[in-house]
């Protein structure tokens, strides 16, 4: 073949000449090209602050500060990355345990319940959360009271900023539609804007009268709030505004049966719903300075938040490493939520108190 074909076969002209075969076949293969190139990029080993693999664990302190009963503590793991559909998706594990007041009991020493929450999280890489499935154990050592001592909720984005909200207890199941209110930072294309996280769950933590029915603790888990590091540290100005998706517990008492009253009415408000499940908070990113975690000093970033919390510590790579507590009226001692490291598992809390 001489240069004059060579040249017109690479030509525009050539393209127009030889028909719809030689344009879906080059079609093909670019789009097989693409398809090879992104089966062929490496899954990433990092994640909203965590490493692949990657456990925290935390805990509320110091002792001393506590109240009758009073414990609790949080795990959550960043257990791999996967491709969907040409997207990177986190897969998160995360677990609660507390101790709480049983509802109506006039006994704090032994009307005590325990709580467990084990859940799991799905997540785009800007933190946006896509599924997220929890169960609720309410353990007060009564058999009668397993069928509705045990939920299990889920939420699943359902694109265009709806989720849909599943709900199964003892033997009932609900679901329900929930909407996402706009806000300037908000992209539901993407989607980014959104991040897991519920400070406001704090405020029932204790052997106080307040209940958690409706908020649950587990969501206060600071592991939540390492995901918003990044953008913690894009931010220009120093100060924004980031909203929150708080999906707390049910009103209703797991000892009580699910069959119907106020708190099946208030899920199917689909607008007081946007007030229940999203709030944006103003957080503004401070000074960083040493500060004592249990046993260890960390350089950590100071970060002001609102609803239950004076500050949070943010180490340079993301990680929350410390939470102080605002002082409520049924406790009026400092508290804190720190993290806890791997060769503390099995040592008392013995921190020393905040002054």
């Amino acid at each position: 073949m001489n240069d004059t074909m060579k040249n017109f076969l690479r030509s525009p002209d050539a393209l127009r000449h030889a028909g719809p075969m030689l344009l879906i076949a080059a079609t093909v293969s670019v789009a097989a090209a693409v398809t090879s190139a992104a089966a062929q990029a490496p899954v990433p080993s990092r994640a909203l602050s965590f490493d692949v693999g990657e456990q925290r664990r935390y805990r509320i302190g110091p002792a001393e500060s506590l109240g009758l009963g009073e414990s609790a503590e949080w795990s959550i793991a960043l257990r791999s990355i996967v491709d969907e559909n040409g997207e990177w998706v986190a897969n998160f594990e995360f677990d609660h345990e507390r101790f709480e007041v049983i509802p109506g009991s006039f006994d704090p020493a032994g009307g005590l319940m325990i709580v467990n929450v084990e859940g799991r999280l799905r997540t785009n890489l800007a933190g946006f959360p896509l599924w997220l499935e929890y169960t609720q154990t309410f353990d007060a050592g009564a058999d009668e009271w397993s069928d509705n001592g045990r939920r299990t909720i889920r939420f699943v984005y359902e694109g265009d900023g709806k989720y849909r909200k599943y709900i199964k207890a003892g033997r009932q199941d609900w679901d329900f539609k929930i909407g996402v209110p706009k806000y300037k930072h908000m992209d539901f294309d993407m989607p980014r804007g959104l991040y897991l996280y519920m400070p406001t769950a704090i405020s029932c933590l204790g052997t106080s009268q307040d209940t958690c029915m409706d908020q649950e603790p587990a969501f206060a888990n600071p592991g939540f709030l390492s995901m918003m590091a990044a953008a913690l540290e894009e931010m220009e100005p120093s100060k924004r505004e980031f909203m929150f998706f708080m999906p707390g517990g049910l009103s209703q008492s797991p000892f009580m049966p699910l069959a119907g009253g106020r708190w099946l009415s208030q899920e199917r408000n689909q607008i007081n719903n946007m007030k229940r499940y999203f709030e944006i908070m103003k957080i503004e990113l401070g000074t960083s300075w040493d500060i004592e975690v249990g046993p260890k000093k960390l350089h950590a970033w100071e970060v002001d938040l609102c609803c239950g919390i004076e500050q949070a510590y943010i180490e340079p790579g993301g990680r929350v490493v410390r939470v102080n507590l605002d002082t409520t009226y049924t406790n009026s001692d400092k508290r804190y939520i720190r993290l806890v490291f791997p060769f503390e598992e099995f040592m008392l809390n013995d921190d020393p108190v905040l002054r």
